[in-house]
């Protein structure tokens, strides 16, 4: 395997350091905002005297900003935007809609408005970074001309914040400089060219660990006339910025696999669904930890996957395992698989997405299945604006859709943010507990699982249990068929998204390996299914095999 971490590059078109600007052409906005000026912000120490010189020939001494300028709101954004400031105040926590993480690199912008009569010309901003073990300036100047507006980063004074001083406890403050002599005689404003007005304010920070691990499985496809292997290293850059982006995370341990032969049709929705059941076992196999995420990604040459109710052009370029929950026992469906193609790092995250618990985003002409219903933008659409921190992209709230709808261009909502946050910090904490008492891990206890569809069925087992108060089907039961008698258990139903595939999940009886297994039974209202056990990869326990004698 190839295994490799991001802990993010820093910001470094918003970094003088880098000997870089960002300009409007290359912010990724949309709308009229084409204008050449860049915005420059720097790291460095606070500032010293300057050594531009005033009309009497004394070195220029820099005082705050004159005219009436103010700066209206203040905006933190690293991946979704999240007002911090308004008005020369603090914006309270549960007026903001979105996490803030960690230890991630995040773009501060500070939008200011201008007083009629203004005289434009360049200001420096010093955003002053304090708490949480942090005190850092950063320096921005900016031409300012007209007032600062959402698509144009290059009105505003932008700041990328690297992510060593993005840290819980965070305060900040903001200052407007004059740079040059010119002003001295014009009034000062109402109100002080400051972030908050006085003292300083909360970023907002989260105090918790957000990481993900992932490992890709390129496929060795050979089946008829194609022949293709997927280069994982080739496309691994661009699959782990595309979730990295997306997800509020400080580090994505990404790794790549082996190649994975498959030798079966994947131009048919079935073998896509056997894929990402392999891919189930696969991880379960390999003894994954149950928060890691597995993700198939194969060439098929290009062929359309019908079937299986997918996108409304009529082709299924990915499926997940299942909509998974937060525990550990779900730990076997953090699997997908997708096709190689133009969007596959698109598809990659939205299935990903699945496996994070997310349905998908009801959208004009998207024909997408079991929508989520709460989600509060109409027709999909993201509703704040996104920024890419590393490719350095804004994105619109109105043209993007949420990534796990089928329409247009797509970016994170806030919405989603929120929610995939919530999973990845759970998900996290499990690297955080101390390590397992001998016999004491998450392989005690074990699950069976199928994948049914239109008459091919596939069967293992994989270290779990299910809580008590999880639901489970009034229909569908697994008899367990033992020499001594046959015990019955209540199972779990759920249906693949994009497809038509049968999810069963049942735990093992708890006296399972010790009893002699001839075979179970799958009660359903569809029909009853008779399994043997050679037909049943048995994961649970990896030392064991389990058969009739």
């Amino acid at each position: 395997m190839l295994r490799s971490s991001i802990a993010l590059a820093p910001l470094f078109c918003l970094s003088v350091a880098s000997a870089c600007s960002v300009a409007a052409s290359d912010s990724g906005t949309e709308g009229p905002d084409t204008g050449d000026t860049s915005a420059t912000g720097t790291d460095s120490e606070p500032p010293g005297e300057s050594t531009a010189e005033s009309t009497t020939g004394e070195p220029f001494e820099p005082f705050p900003a004159r005219g009436g300028i103010v700066i209206d709101r203040v905006e933190a954004n690293s991946g979704v935007a999240v007002m911090i400031g308004k008005d020369g105040a603090e914006v309270a926590g549960a007026e903001r809609v979105a996490y803030l993480p960690a230890r991630r690199d995040t773009l501060v912008r500070a939008y200011v408005k201008l007083p009629e009569g203004w005289v434009p010309r360049e200001l420096e901003a010093q955003l002053h970074l304090t708490g949480g073990g942090v005190d850092k300036v950063y320096k921005a100047k900016l031409l300012v001309e007209n007032d600062s507006r959402d698509s144009d980063l290059t009105s505003t004074f932008s700041f990328g914040v690297k992510a060593e001083h993005v840290q819980p406890g965070l305060k900040y403050s903001i200052s407007l400089w004059e740079t040059a002599p010119g002003q001295e005689d014009s009034p000062e404003g109402d109100m002080p060219p400051q972030a908050p007005y006085s003292g300083t304010a909360f970023v907002g920070i989260e105090n918790a660990v957000a990481n993900m691990r992932v490992v890709l499985v390129p496929v060795d496809y050979n089946f008829g006339a194609c022949q293709a292997k997927v280069d994982g290293a080739a496309i691994e850059e661009e699959f782990k910025r595309a979730l990295f982006q997306q997800n509020a995370l400080e580090s994505l341990e990404f790794t790549v696999h082996e190649p994975y032969p498959v030798t079966f049709n994947m131009t048919e929705y079935q073998g896509l669904s056997r894929l990402v059941s392999e891919m189930s076992q696969l991880r379960t196999a390999e003894g994954a930890d149950p928060n890691v995420y597995y993700y198939g990604l194969f060439d098929n040459c290009g062929e359309c996957i019908g079937g299986g109710g997918g996108i409304s052009s009529g082709c299924t370029v990915g499926l997940a395992a299942d909509i998974t929950g937060p525990d550990k026992s779900h730990a076997s469906r953090r699997a997908a698989a997708g096709q190689l193609n133009g969007g596959a790092a698109d598809t990659f995250v939205h299935e990903i997405g699945h496996t994070q618990g997310r349905r998908h985003i009801e959208c004009p002409g998207g024909n997408s299945q079991g929508n989520d219903g709460t989600y509060p933008h109409a027709n999909g659409v993201i509703g704040v604006w996104g920024f890419g921190i590393q490719d350095i992209r804004l994105r619109h709230p109105s043209t993007h859709s949420d990534y796990m709808s089928y329409c247009g261009s797509t970016w994170v909502s806030d919405w989603q943010w929120n929610a995939t946050y919530q999973r990845i910090r759970t998900l996290s904490g499990w690297d955080l507990e101390g390590a397992p008492a001998p016999g004491d891990d998450h392989r005690e206890g074990g699950l069976l699982l199928g994948a049914i569809d239109d008459g091919q069925e596939m069967w293992w087992t994989a270290p779990g249990t299910i809580a008590d108060d999880e639901p489970r089907s009034a229909t569908h039961t697994v008899d367990f068929e033992f020499a001594d008698g046959t015990t019955p258990v209540a199972a779990q139903v759920s249906v693949r998204p994009h497809g038509t595939t049968l999810n069963i999940v049942a735990p093992l009886p708890a006296d399972f390996d010790r009893r002699q297994l001839q075979g179970f039974t799958l009660r359903a209202p569809e029909g009853d299914s008779a399994v043997e056990p050679t037909a049943v990869r048995w994961l649970h326990r990896p030392d064991y095999f389990k058969a009739a004698e």
